[in-house]
């Protein structure tokens, strides 16, 4: 090991140390159990700050899932989402005229010194420029230096537990941590950035309640991001999300129906939904913010997952699992029999378990029974992440709201944009790069340009629900379920093995 990965090795352990020691305490018996538990989350949220961009991620992550973290822990891993230390002003003032060559009094007609909000590798201030109200988003200094490091130091301590282990799942977690190191990378640039900002106002231009700010191209360069700004209340603020929004359920329903529109029909999807890349407008309206992980699915990965979700919503098994196979989900040297037991297992568990903890926990013992080798393929990691985090999003308003048994909507909305040809009309406009993609949807589209009310997957989904309303009375009956969670219905689903949010726009 380099001198200059041990160091940040030994950097990691001492900044780690006071957390591991104040967890330890807080299973002693002295005290206040509440108020030690607060101490060693509080230490763990510092640390992960002071150690930087990729520890900062990883909390971001994880303080999604509020659902299944101590209380503590969820609220101080919620503050990385709008908490992290700031570049003060006599910093980012040079960096900026550096990067312009204008002094910023001269370019900006008021350019506000606090910053808006603070992420792990962006900041943003607001300002106003010709008349606009804008945000200026900058990418700190030194980030590309430390993912190097942190990404050398992580690769190769995973490398050195694949040969002590010699589990073959540490060959599956490298393959995460190359896909997840890309995609910081591209977060940094701040000129894909830009191009993804385009690409996914277009993209979603057919959603009338759906907001992508528009980029102000003249003050944009490789590592400064200028976009229109945004006003409204973060999707976690429940309290004032209610106060617009009196369904909070139609709002998850429009996430999962975007977000499978982005995955099912363009293949190009905004790939880090946590809570502060989402603000509801005042007119109800969502807008979606921070454009830096966006990741594509080849056309073969969207045809096969496409056709597993149409399977699992009608129920027939052998297809899914023959989508997990093609998707790479599955060992290819898996019995077919094997599979298609563990699959149809942990597709129930999904529908039935209603408490996220405990689902999560039933798949993983159904997974160790079922001795099958579930994968994770690399251009599907985000994907899967991606689920969890919407999941988490969707906890503030629903405990226990899961995609699989409560996004039905959103994906039907989807599968019936696929059908009726909005897909295939908004590929015709596409570059001539895109030509094979644009005659693949057209394809599909032919002959299928259906009103919704005559969709085939609205008439299937509700002569679905119809059957199934005795099974979930006498379901809710026997278990009880908890108060704000969905009717349950049983589809089969695949496995599913942050920037910071500001109060208008998020860096």
């Amino acid at each position: 090991m380099s001198t200059h990965l041990f160091r940040r090795f030994v950097t990691i352990f001492r900044v780690l140390l006071p957390f591991f020691l104040a967890w330890l305490v807080s299973f002693l018996p002295l005290g206040s159990r509440a108020a030690r538990q607060a101490r060693a989350a509080r230490r763990l949220r510092e640390a992960l700050e002071q150690l930087g961009i990729v520890f900062i991620k990883v909390g971001q992550v994880v303080g999604v899932r509020t659902d299944t973290l101590p209380p503590p822990y969820a609220a101080e891993l919620a503050r990385l989402q709008d908490a992290v230390h700031p570049v003060p002003i006599h910093l980012v003032k040079p960096f900026l005229e550096r990067e312009y060559g204008r002094v910023l009094s001269e370019l900006f007609e008021r350019f506000d010194p606090e910053p808006l909000a603070t992420a792990s590798i962006g900041q943003v201030h607001r300002a106003r420029w010709r008349g606009r109200e804008i945000v200026v988003k900058f990418l700190k200094p030194d980030t590309l230096q430390l993912l190097e490091t942190d990404f050398e130091l992580i690769r190769r301590m995973a490398g050195a537990l694949r040969r002590v282990s010699g589990t073959p799942i540490w060959e599956d977690i490298l393959t995460v941590v190359g896909r997840f190191e890309a995609g910081f990378r591209e977060e940094a640039d701040f000129a894909a950035e830009r191009r993804h900002a385009i690409r996914l106002r277009e993209i979603l231009a057919p959603f009338p309640d759906v907001v992508v700010p528009e980029t102000i191209d003249e003050l944009c360069t490789p590592r400064v991001l200028a976009l229109e700004f945004v006003d409204g209340c973060r999707i976690a603020d429940v309290e004032a999300v209610r106060r617009i929004v009196r369904q909070p359920r139609r709002l998850l329903d429009r996430l999962v129906h975007m977000y499978a529109y982005m995955i099912l029909c363009e293949g190009y999807y905004h790939a880090d939904p946590h809570p502060g890349n989402f603000l509801v407008l005042p007119d109800g309206r969502l807008a979606l913010l921070d454009f830096g992980m966006v990741q594509t699915l080849r056309v073969e990965t969207r045809q096969a997952l496409t056709d597993l979700v149409r399977a699992a919503l009608r129920g027939h098994t052998d297809e899914v699992v023959e989508g997990f196979y093609r998707l790479g989900l599955v060992a290819p040297d898996t019995p077919r029999d094997q599979a298609r037991a563990a699959i149809a297992e942990i597709g129930q568990i999904n529908v039935l378990q209603s408490n996220t903890k405990n689902r999560i926990a039933a798949v993983g013992e159904a997974v160790e029974r079922s001795r099958v080798r579930f994968l994770l393929p690399e251009d599907l990691a985000y994907a899967f992440r991606l689920i969890q985090m919407l999941e988490g999003v969707a906890s503030y308003y629903q405990p226990g709201w899961n995609v699989i048994a409560d996004g039905g909507a959103g994906i039907q909305a989807a599968l019936e944009d696929l059908v009726s040809g909005v897909a295939a009309r908004r590929a015709e406009r596409r570059p001539a790069g895109d030509a094979a993609q644009a005659a693949s949807m057209r394809l599909v589209a032919n002959g299928a340009r259906l009103r919704p009310a005559e969709s085939p997957v609205r008439r299937l989904f509700q002569s679905v629900q119809a059957w199934l309303a005795p099974v979930a009375e006498r379901l809710d009956s026997m278990a009880a379920p908890e108060v704000g969670t969905a009717e349950r219905r049983p589809e089969l689903s695949p496995v599913s093995n942050g920037t910071t949010a500001p109060r208008a726009q998020d860096g």
